[in-house]
């Protein structure tokens, strides 16, 4: 047994994993993240990554290089319902000609917006800023065959290519994905539906431009009796990924070789001359689960390892960063600043009603799809749109494109993206949530609103004052109050910020959005959540003090 520097071993280097490791080195916490692949795995697979992931990106460094990565918006905005792509549309949704008040409340609820990159290159902006950090280190080619929880530590048994040891640590973290076996090894169930189906997803380069030139698309959507299955742009020009239905039962990954593979492109494109490079085949299994617990003693869940959605909706990567958010700063406070373990327990408290939403959304979409012919409908509706008979094929699509616009809130979710609020009772099971009616509120619990203010002559958001640790902002009156938090203590960082001193809101706006006026304060966590708001009448050192010590419910 070998005791480590490093408090935090993680399991699995994915986007989950490193964005947990790249969280805790931005509060001095060194970890040891562990992956059994030799490396990034080059099969795109997750692509969306929405709103509230773009502001953690912004706040890790990385956004530019991620938006230098993702497909033009003009692609993103268009989504594409056709029999195959050399077809004509059956209809389609451009969220950018959609209602004007959803697209200013879009424009206006964050300095950033939606976008599509592959997850292998969100990947790999993750790993550079990792290494760059130099507060973890990650090793390939490793498999951690067990964790066994000592109560006051954790042994962590690995085996790579330097042979089989065990480490020594204090926390460990299980970032290994929806197949990885440590959740098993735990106990932990999970709660939720039933397998609903298994796909396969094609990963292959061609170039599409003589179909997607004149009308590009993100998704496209193909509903045919031959290849019928999604069609996604993975960089707008060579890359792209195809997901169809295959049955377990009666048929396997390894009845698809790259030239059966290409066949089934050609078909879905609808040409018999395409060249069609099939680099890589990956079944996935569609579920909608949650774990029942985040945490088993020292021993913590992040990523698909704790939930899992359908894709309709693009949630399951994005939640899983918020996920690293939420537990690298808590886990931050424990270790080096003294706070109660309980906080740790606030982690599962804030997160898991947020996955149980999410999975419903995406499950409401999946079931709503069915409606424009995807899913176990296909093959009914794909005959109706083959029929001999003209009436029939012509009805189906009047059908279809009357049905398509409805799907809107699939792609559109604002409020699904940065509307939650911890601790509130809407995110609880029975309770329904809005997708697309996103309102800024600065209440305990939600994120921090964005509104655009002025620092020493530059432009800049609300989330761009926060720093890697609490920060307090304050209405003019507020300077004394902010200058003695600023200056309270030992642990995490804390900034101040008085609006009118530090900074200038030229319209007006910020002070309206946070609900502050000539005296208010509002303090901010460390993953731009609300912690406290001066309208609850204490002051922001006891609220800190009862947050880091767990005593109240977290916000």
């Amino acid at each position: 047994m070998t005791d480590i520097d490093a408090p935090v071993v993680i399991i699995g280097a994915g986007p989950v994993g490193l964005a947990t490791a790249l969280v805790l080195g931005r509060y001095g916490v060194r970890s040891m993240v562990f992956e059994q692949y030799d490396g990034i795995n080059p099969h795109p697979r997750a692509h969306v990554v929405n709103t509230r992931s773009m502001e953690l990106f912004r706040t890790w460094g990385i956004a530019d290089a991620v938006r230098a990565d993702a497909v033009d918006p003009a692609w993103a905005a268009t989504i594409l319902w056709k029999q195959t792509l050399a077809g004509e549309p059956l209809g389609r949704i451009d969220l950018v000609e959609g209602p004007e008040d959803q697209l200013l409340r879009r424009i206006h609820a964050s300095a950033e917006q939606l976008t599509s990159c592959a997850q292998d290159r969100v990947q790999r902006h993750l790993l550079d800023a990792v290494l760059a950090q130099g507060m973890a280190t990650v090793h390939y080619s490793t498999t951690v065959v067990e964790v066994t929880d000592l109560g006051d530590s954790v042994d962590v048994t690995v085996e790579g290519v330097g042979g089989r040891q065990i480490l020594r640590t204090c926390y460990a973290v299980a970032a290994d994905g929806a197949t990885g076996g440590l959740r098993d090894t735990l106990g932990i169930a999970m709660d939720g539906s039933p397998v609903l189906g298994h796909q396969l997803n094609i990963y292959f380069h061609a170039d599409l431009s003589p179909w997607m030139r004149e009308d590009p698309a993100l998704l496209v959507w193909l509903i045919n009796s031959a290849s019928p299955g999604l069609l996604i742009g993975m960089d707008g020009a060579r890359r792209w990924t195809f997901q169809r239905t295959i049955d377990p039962a009666a048929e396997s990954p390894q009845d698809y070789p790259p030239e059966r593979c290409a066949q089934i492109i050609r078909e879905a494109v609808g040409t018999t001359e395409l060249d069609v490079d099939v680099r890589s085949v990956g079944p996935w299994t569609m579920t909608a689960r949650t774990a029942e617990t985040y945490r088993s003693g020292r021993v913590f869940l992040v990523g698909d390892a704790a939930h899992q959605f359908p894709p309709t909706g693009g949630l399951g990567m994005n939640s899983g960063l918020a996920d690293a958010d939420n537990l690298g700063w808590k886990l931050a406070a424990v270790l080096r600043d003294g706070a109660s373990d309980a906080l740790l327990d606030t982690y599962e408290r804030e997160r898991r009603p947020v996955a149980v939403g999410n999975a419903r959304h995406s499950m409401l979409n999946a079931i709503k799809m069915a409606e424009v012919g995807i899913g176990p409908e296909t093959t009914r509706i794909a005959g109706r749109l083959e029929s001999p008979d003209p009436a029939v094929a012509a009805a189906e699509r009047r059908r279809i494109a009357e049905a398509i616009p409805p799907q809107r809130p699939h792609f559109d979710a604002l409020n699904q993206e940065i509307g939650y609020v911890y601790g509130a009772a809407r995110h609880s099971d029975d309770a329904p949530v809005s997708a697309t009616d996103y309102a800024p509120i600065a209440v305990t619990g939600a994120r921090l609103p964005h509104a655009w203010i002025e620092r020493d002559g530059e432009r800049v958001s609300t989330h761009d004052l926060l720093v890697p640790g609490f920060t307090l902002i304050t209405g003019p009156g507020g300077a004394d109050r902010a200058d003695a938090f600023a200056e309270t203590g030992e642990g995490m960082a804390k900034r101040s910020v008085v609006i009118g001193r530090d900074v200038t809101s030229p319209d007006g706006y910020c002070p309206k959005v946070l609900r502050i006026g000539e005296d208010g304060a509002v303090l901010v966590r460390p993953d731009g959540h609300i912690a406290w708001h001066s309208a609850e009448g204490s002051s922001p050192a006891s609220a800190l003090a009862a947050l880091l010590n767990a005593a109240e419910r977290s916000a």
